[in-house]
């Protein structure tokens, strides 16, 4: 076993970028990828998707059923490959039995995401996050973290269960402290949900919703009213995507709904588009890198 010790000290500096501000929850149909023929494809559109969730930060996202009453087993898969893909390469053996869902999953590039460190020697200089698995081994408690060998803990936890890590080297020691994600202002990783409720249901949670249709206002006419949504609202901001067969407002009417009543804005981020169609993919894309610039601008 490795020396380790843990640490107290209340400040840190830490090789993370920060969590985006306002947080930023996505909602993504079930039948994402369900046209695709084979697993194979499948795997592949799913992991570019999630991708696209963790360049930018995204805090959460959810997969919503486009008719309730009708679910898609689809979202099971998503839900699995999105999960999988988060959970640190070092940890997916004990975490994750063989199953055919996830047959194609070595074929995706790593997210290489914050909690996902590059090495199992921790940095010097700066504090590295790490998820553990707590594991039993006789009567010790023991942590595996992606180290060179894992931590050994006199007092016993809940074997099984993960926590997040605040990790740097000093001298041949290891020091770590256990961290709450709520109580650190760094981008962790992507939260992955589903719901089988409605749009409106889901919404309710939320003060400020932005629904992403090429019938809605340009983009150009209005940043400065997203710009100003972005930098004063209180608490996350949900933005929703359409499926490869319906738009937000067609999935809004089969709910008993209209769009507008059910989102604060409704924005083409595409104007002009080149294509009859954009993929859902290819909008996520578009969509979040114009709020990554509208919400870092100043002013």
């Amino acid at each position: 076993m490795g020396r380790h010790s843990s640490d107290s000290s209340s400040t840190f500096r830490i090789r993370a970028p920060p969590a985006t501000i306002p947080e930023i929850h996505v909602l993504i149909p079930s039948t994402y990828s369900e046209d695709a023929a084979h697993l194979r494809e499948k795997t592949m559109r799913i992991g570019f998707l999630f991708r696209a969730m963790t360049i930018f930060r995204v805090s959460q996202m959810i997969i919503y059923e486009e008719q309730p009453e009708r679910p898609s087993k689809n979202s099971e898969l998503i839900k699995l490959l999105c999960e999988y893909l988060s959970t640190p390469p070092y940890l997916r053996k004990k975490l994750y039995k063989l199953r055919p869902e996830l047959r194609y999953a070595g074929l995706l590039p790593p997210l290489n995401i914050p909690t996902h460190p590059p090495s199992p020697i921790p940095p010097g200089d700066a504090w590295e996050l790490r998820e553990g698995l707590f594991e039993r081994r006789g009567e010790l408690t023991i942590l595996h973290a992606g180290l060179k060998k894992p931590i050994v803990l006199e007092s016993q936890r809940r074997y099984g269960s993960r926590v997040l890590l605040l990790v740097k080297s000093q001298g041949k020691k290891i020091r770590f402290k256990i961290a709450r994600r709520d109580e650190l202002p760094y981008y962790l990783g992507t939260k992955i949900s589903t719901h089988k409720g409605t749009l409106k249901e889901i919404l309710k949670g939320y003060r400020y919703s932005i629904a992403t249709d090429k019938d809605g206002e340009s983009i150009i006419e209005v940043w400065d009213k997203l710009s100003k949504a972005l930098k004063t609202v209180k608490g996350p901001v949900c933005v929703a995507f359409g499926s490869y067969r319906r738009g937000l407002a067609e999935i809004a009417e089969l709910q008993n709904s209209r769009l507008e009543e059910l989102f604060d804005i409704c924005v083409n981020f595409i104007p002009y588009q080149g294509v009859r169609s954009v993929r859902t993919e290819e909008a996520v894309y578009s969509v979040l890198a114009l709020l990554n610039i509208i919400s870092l601008c100043k002013g």
